[in-house]
């Protein structure tokens, strides 16, 4: 029996890819069509692949009796997919710049002391609006603490914020963490959600705790990457 995509999944597809083919690249304008990546799976958004009427053939056809080629694998076809529509949604995406506070020379937050924790973010774009979700862990010498409990920075909200606008914030950590030797690090996940309703994750920025000065310092890597060389 043959199966059909949504509207809705069909517009998604068609906006994100600018109607583009996810395999070549090619403007298709008219001539595009929505094809299943695994034929053996349903009709929800993440099967779906727009692609012009040659690979739309193409990528269904491969004779494993009698094999010629490399025929195209899911997960290759989901890869291309996200590289299209990458290239065709991060126009939409405002440059975001956010950071923990007390930093180094920074007197806005200079009474902020542990367990509170500062939170700038600005959005540096000229006229878009950023919504986006934060999602901040915390981590005690090797240990994950979690995610903090507060919907602002466990991912719960959504949060809007205007071009050329900062939002000062703060949150708490636990109080184990105010006291001892242990190294503090902090991990920010960031991801905007453009007019499209597409998700840009960013790269998480780790921060590491000046226990005898009190402030912050950005680490040039994520905590997973931290961890291989911390005792």
């Amino acid at each position: 029996m043959t199966t059909k995509f949504s509207e809705k999944t069909k517009l998604k597809c068609l906006l994100w890819s600018a109607r583009h083919c996810c395999v070549c690249d090619t403007t298709c304008g008219l001539d595009i069509e929505i094809a299943h990546i695994d034929p053996k799976s349903g009709e929800d958004f993440e099967n779906a692949i727009p692609v012009c009427y040659k690979h739309h053939a193409e990528i269904g056809r491969y004779n494993k009796e009698h094999p010629r080629g490399n025929k195209y694998r899911i997960r290759e076809l989901k890869q291309c997919r996200e590289q299209i529509y990458e290239k065709y949604t991060r126009h939409l995406v405002p440059p975001l710049l956010f950071y923990l506070t007390p930093r180094m020379g920074d007197s806005r937050y200079s009474q902020l002391r542990l367990p509170r924790v500062g939170f700038v973010i600005e959005n540096h774009g000229s006229f878009l609006p950023a919504k986006f979700k934060v999602n901040i862990r915390v981590f005690l010498g090797s240990e994950e603490l979690g995610t903090i409990v507060n919907p602002y920075y466990s991912g719960g909200i959504l949060w809007n914020l205007n071009a050329g606008h900062t939002f000062f914030g703060n949150f708490g950590v636990p109080e184990k963490c105010v006291d001892g030797s242990e190294d503090l690090k902090i991990e920010v996940q960031v991801t905007t959600i453009d007019e499209y309703d597409r998700s840009h994750p960013l790269l998480p920025s780790c921060y590491s705790y000046v226990r005898d000065k009190g402030y912050w310092f950005t680490e040039p890597t994520s905590f997973n990457e931290l961890k291989k060389y911390m005792a």
